[in-house]
């Protein structure tokens, strides 16, 4: 009974510790992060930041990594089901981004004190006594010239644009492997492998490439169609708390028939809002490496903060 009580006031006091620091150092974030969860205040408060005008302009660029981009078609599949898959990269920029993720320091578990290069994984894993799920380069991206033209790549910004309804702002990048190992569910939770969605903006949007195969075996995204809008009001009140819940639960109200999961060759890309739950599967055979792009209308600067 001590023990129990013990453990409600160390929740309480770590949730309140929590919610002072957020609203101390970041409270722009720490307001989105309650009122966007909600669908008809985020729809709201979106409705207030919207300029057609620039999302037109923007629309009109000229695509050079991508071709015969359709942006209606785009947007529409975004609104209707919460993703577009088609978005293929040119091979030389996959090339290009794997010669870099080869020659770089990445870090396991997203960790900073957990450095390696990918030759001299199993070392560092051993000198470290911890196994990496997975391998970030976390701020090490920003030296990959392949990566910093895609920030800018108009046929993206025109998607982001349509989609926004508004100037399109990069709020933020990873390139990031998941590597084929046996984890427990607290890891998977900490890492992005159970069912969530994000709250990083009123609306923002994320592209996803893949720089390696990737099938049924080596961890695959999924999302479920259609649960970026229409949530049940528990999810919309709990938030990002949904990681917490058992992902049957989840498929169970949404429809397994609505599981997507996106298989490809190295370069396979797809546009998703966030909002849809979604999750990176665990690879059982082979390392996958995975590029996200995230775009906003607002920049809150450390969206990683305060999950």
């Amino acid at each position: 009974m001590y023990t129990a009580i013990q453990n409600v006031y160390s929740k309480t006091f770590n949730y309140f510790h929590k919610t002072h620091a957020y609203l101390t150092k970041n409270p722009r974030l720490f307001l989105v992060r309650k009122l966007a969860r909600f669908e008809v205040l985020r729809n709201g408060i979106h409705y207030l930041f919207k300029n057609q005008k620039e999302s037109e302009e923007i629309s009109q660029f000229n695509h050079y990594f991508f071709e015969n981009i359709d942006l209606d078609i785009i947007n529409s599949s975004l609104k209707e089901n919460g993703y577009y898959s088609g978005l293929n990269l040119p091979q030389y920029i996959v090339q290009e981004i794997l010669e870099f993720a080869e020659s770089n320091i990445c870090y396991g578990n997203r960790d900073p004190k957990l450095y390696f290069y990918l030759s001299n994984k199993k070392q560092a894993e051993i000198s470290n006594g911890k196994q990496f799920i997975v391998g970030s380069y976390l701020h090490n991206i920003e030296k990959c010239p392949a990566i910093n033209k895609m920030k800018t790549e108009p046929g993206l910004l025109a998607i982001a644009a349509k989609f926004l309804e508004a100037r399109p702002v990069h709020i933020a990048s990873e390139l990031v492997w998941s590597f084929p190992v046996s984890t427990e569910w607290i890891e998977q939770l900490n890492l992005a492998q159970v069912f969530h969605y994000d709250i990083d903006d009123y609306k923002f949007l994320k592209f996803f490439f893949y720089l390696t195969n990737v099938d049924m075996f080596n961890g695959p995204h999924v999302c479920i169609r259609g649960s970026h809008k229409n949530k049940k009001f528990l999810h919309q009140l709990i938030g990002l708390r949904c990681a917490n819940l058992d992902d049957k639960k989840i498929v169970d109200y949404y429809g397994a028939e609505n599981l997507v999961n996106f298989y490809g060759p190295a370069g396979f890309g797809f546009v998703e809002d966030p909002f849809c739950f979604h999750k990176g599967t665990p690879p059982t055979d082979k390392a996958r490496l995975f590029l996200q792009l995230e775009f906003a209308i607002n920049n809150y600067k450390d969206i990683r903060s305060f999950k």
